[in-house]
């Protein structure tokens, strides 16, 4: 049986992995250059660093063995040990304090997209196939139109697991037999900021959670484990900053000067740091970076009749781990249909 998997982040590249290659043969199609979608890692003039997902917390019992057994395998390691939190109400802050969390932490080893590679590897990777529509032949299966142009090749069953704004594009530019949710989701958008400084922090935390300010997350990575170096003397660090979501959305994608200049002040502030110890930045926009808060998950959507399957991180919050639970409720609705 023919699959084919739209998108190859985490969901799309765990759901391959998922799949017994002895009944399934997987494709995969994915609209830029590599795979992990927003668990995405750059690599710039100055170092390595990662720009998406920047860490894995861990709520759940079956998804902590899941990233134990994965941690096992060298493919994770557990980290940060330390973290810290830091408030902000009405212009005052408080000091940086360590945050007790019973949850456990992971990051991926070498880059953030690692994993999606290794999970990819039993299925035929596509890279740079943005797919424009889908059509359905009674009898004959899934046929595909990549980059403005229809393929020859069928599938039987078509798996979309991109983003739902562009999960919902393709179904509605396309005819297709699938009831769509009565209610609307919306997503907000993310700034994230590597800052690269000419110096180390003294600070013993790796990852901070800020809470009232620009900066929503704040994160030492190069201090992740198995990372290249920044420099043979290491006297150099690299830190990443995610704006918040809302102050995303009203900077907008054009305001990439001004994202920078609000990540690396508050960032030098944060730390005592004077903004000449920034020696370089890079900036990258996430126009779908997660649903909106309070938002209801639209879970997994599928017509199993047409073998057609929706689904992702979106189905059940907007995290990696609600990647995992869509990769593992994809693969059962397509096993058994139920």
């Amino acid at each position: 049986m023919k699959i084919a998997i739209v998108g190859a982040g985490i969901t799309g590249c765990l759901l391959a992995d998922f799949l017994d290659t002895d009944n399934f043969e997987v494709s995969i199609f994915e609209k830029s250059r590599g795979c992990g979608g927003r668990a995405s890692t750059k690599q710039t003039d100055f170092g390595q660093c990662d720009i998406g997902a920047t860490v894995v917390p861990v709520k759940t019992v079956e998804f902590a063995q899941f990233m134990r057994q994965l941690c096992h395998q060298n493919i994770v390691s557990q980290w940060p040990q330390t973290i810290a939190i830091t408030h902000q109400n009405n212009g005052v802050k408080t000091p940086l304090e360590i945050f007790e969390s019973d949850r456990e932490y992971y990051v991926f080893n070498q880059k953030m997209n690692a994993a999606c590679r290794h999970w990819a590897k039993k299925a035929q990777l596509h890279t740079n196939s943005l797919i424009d529509q889908v059509r359905y032949h009674q009898d004959k299966g899934w046929q595909l139109k990549i980059n403005g142009v229809w393929q020859a090749e069928r599938f039987d069953k078509l798996v979309i697991t991109a983003p739902w704004p562009q999960s919902q594009t393709i179904i509605e530019q396309s005819e297709v037999s699938l009831a769509l949710p009565t209610f609307s989701q919306t997503w907000s958008s993310c700034w994230s900021i590597a800052v690269k400084l000419d110096r180390v922090v003294t600070s013993a935390v790796d990852l901070v959670y800020l809470k009232g300010h620009s900066i929503q997350t704040l994160v030492r990575d190069s201090s992740k484990p198995q990372r290249p170096e920044v420099t043979t003397t290491q006297q150099n660090e690299i830190w990443v900053a995610q704006l918040a979501n809302e102050l995303s959305d009203d900077l907008g994608s054009q305001c990439m000067n001004e994202a920078i200049s609000i990540a690396t002040k508050e960032l030098c502030e944060l730390f005592g740091l004077s903004n000449q110890s920034v020696t370089d930045t890079y900036a990258h926009y996430w126009r779908y970076a997660r649903p909106s808060a309070g938002q209801k998950p639209l879970g997994i959507l599928s017509n199993h009749e047409n073998g057609i399957y929706l689904g992702g991180d979106w189905s059940f919050g907007s995290s990696i781990e609600s990647a995992y639970e869509g990769a593992r409720a994809l693969v059962q609705l397509i096993k058994t249909g139920v």
